[in-house]
């Protein structure tokens, strides 16, 4: 059971890094494309650029860790790697609310002081938000490797051992300030900025409704992309919540299935994610069409040669 396990973790995991470095590369290329024509970078594409290349960096750092863990059965607890892991991880978390921040006060339609401040200021802040991210992120890694890391290491030799519960292993790994601050904070404005959104989309077709205008419009059209974008990312970010919780509870469940299903869970949202951010956005989806189709061409090219000769 264990080495089948092993197995089917090592595929999920290289696939899952193939897929999240398509889909990533994909953003930033075109971006950079982008960027160099034209000597500017709107917010948005700054915004999914910035959260391309550190899902990138997560996903190196993830498949490293499986890599070892499924030859090894063993976790790699040097200090140097999950600080790091810590930090990319919690930089994406933030980076990936304000996304959701961005689709709320472009798109939603309400009136209010504030909200309405954000919508003209919300170009100009992009920035300060993606160093604000980093800033965060390197204080809780901070706080972290100087305050809680000695015990965590130790920690998670004893859980491996089955000397000690998940419980107490997850107190010491995700101790409560930084459970808080680099967990709930994120996940709290995520949630307020979704129920946002969503509460814009159902006015905005009761409008519709009462006008019968039809559904169609541009500006309908860019609610509901947003919410796709938005309720998957939902789906994604409780199920890494889940799979704290379940470190969290007395399950009694094996460990090397607990690991699996964790590692699982940590690594598809950064691909799942970016993924879904593609087929949301026109100019991302032409231009990972025509990288697609480069690449089945590329694949058969001897066969499509072969035919053409014959003709």
């Amino acid at each position: 059971m264990t080495d089948f396990l092993l197995i089917i973790q090592f595929i999920f995991a290289i696939t899952q890094f193939l897929m999240g470095i398509m889909a990533n590369g994909i953003i930033i290329i075109v971006n950079g494309l982008e960027y160099i024509k034209r000597k500017s970078m709107t917010a948005y594409d700054l915004l999914l650029t910035s959260l391309g290349i550190f899902r990138i960096i997560l996903q190196v750092l993830i498949l490293q860790i499986n890599v070892i863990f499924s030859f090894t059965v063993e976790l790699y607890v040097d200090h140097d790697v999950f600080i790091l892991f810590l930090f990319i991880n919690e930089v994406n978390l933030w980076l990936a609310t304000y996304l959701c921040i961005f689709y709320c006060v472009k798109i939603a339609n309400i009136v209010h002081p504030f909200f309405l401040w954000l919508k003209m200021r919300i170009s100009r802040l992009v920035p300060r938000w993606i160093l604000g991210s980093v800033l965060i992120s390197a204080t809780i890694s901070v706080f972290h490797s100087l305050l809680y890391w000695p015990r965590a290491k130790l920690k998670v030799r004893r859980f491996l051992a089955g000397n000690i519960t998940s419980e107490a292993l997850f107190q010491y790994i995700i101790p409560t300030p930084i459970l808080v601050v680099g967990f709930a904070m994120p996940l709290c404005m995520f949630n307020a900025a979704s129920f946002l959104l969503i509460y814009s989309l159902c006015r905005h077709i009761k409008q519709m409704r009462s006008t019968a205008t039809g559904f169609r419009d541009p500006s309908t059209e860019a609610h509901i992309r947003a919410m796709k974008s938005v309720f998957s990312f939902i789906i994604l970010y409780c199920s890494y919540y889940v799979g704290m919780m379940i470190l969290f509870c007395k399950i009694p469940i094996e460990r090397i299935l607990l690991l699996f299903l964790l590692f699982s869970m940590v690594a598809l949202y950064p691909s799942a994610h970016s993924i879904i951010l593609i087929l949301g956005n026109s100019k991302l989806k032409h231009y990972a069409r025509k990288f697609l189709l480069s690449v089945k061409c590329c694949l058969g090219g001897d066969s499509a040669l072969d035919s053409t000769q014959t003709q």
